[in-house]
């Protein structure tokens, strides 16, 4: 079955099921947000004792995102896929996404690589974050707005990522660096408020 014919059928079962259509447009508009908000959690949260592991992973995994994004960037200018909605009249663009380029999917690829990172620096709800990123995933599917390989495409380019440039012993170092001098800051301005 082609890609198009998939994303047809799986957009096709847009407007069968309010409580459905109204989560997956949810999580296809505002998911990425999830990842936002770990990631403020993890960068402020949690004790004090663990504070310089939880920034250095968020660090990390803002590292990854960068790059990520910039790899993205480059394909995108190198090809222009049309999204399915933009390709098929019949697809259902219920979110209002405009017809860029498709691939890879950047909400995907950036929640994956923060997953990863999460998973591979053991913080806690880096499983639910690889669950979070596979449904957005889905729903950008379900929302006509990618191909699955789009999808694909994007968490093999997380993977590669975190799997490559982010266990360098520069970008590791870079990351450890900065969580520290964060805590070190944070320490002497807590303590001259006093």
């Amino acid at each position: 079955m082609k890609e198009l014919e998939l994303v047809k059928r799986i957009n096709g079962q847009a407007g069968r099921c309010v409580a459905a259509d109204f989560t997956l447009d949810g999580i296809a508009r505002f998911g990425h947000l999830a990842f936002v908000l770990y990631g403020l959690w993890l960068w402020f949260g949690g004790r004090k004792e663990d504070r310089t592991a939880r920034r250095t992973a968020a660090m990390t995994a803002l590292i990854g995102v960068a790059a990520c994004s910039l790899l993205s960037w480059g394909i995108g200018k190198l090809w222009q896929r049309p999204r399915p909605f933009a390709r098929d009249g019949r697809i259902w663009n219920f979110t209002g996404h405009k017809a860029n380029a498709a691939f890879p999917s950047n909400h995907t690829m950036n929640s994956a690589v923060i997953a990863a990172v999460m998973l591979q620096h053991r913080m806690p709800g880096g499983k639910w974050l690889a669950a979070g990123s596979a449904l957005l995933g889905f729903s950008r599917i379900f929302a006509g707005i990618h191909y699955p390989s789009d999808i694909f495409g994007g968490a093999a380019i997380a993977l590669l990522v975190e799997g490559t440039l982010l266990v360098s012993r520069p970008v590791r170092r870079l990351a450890a660096g900065i969580a520290a001098a964060s805590v070190w800051a944070e320490r002497l301005f807590l303590h001259r408020g006093r």
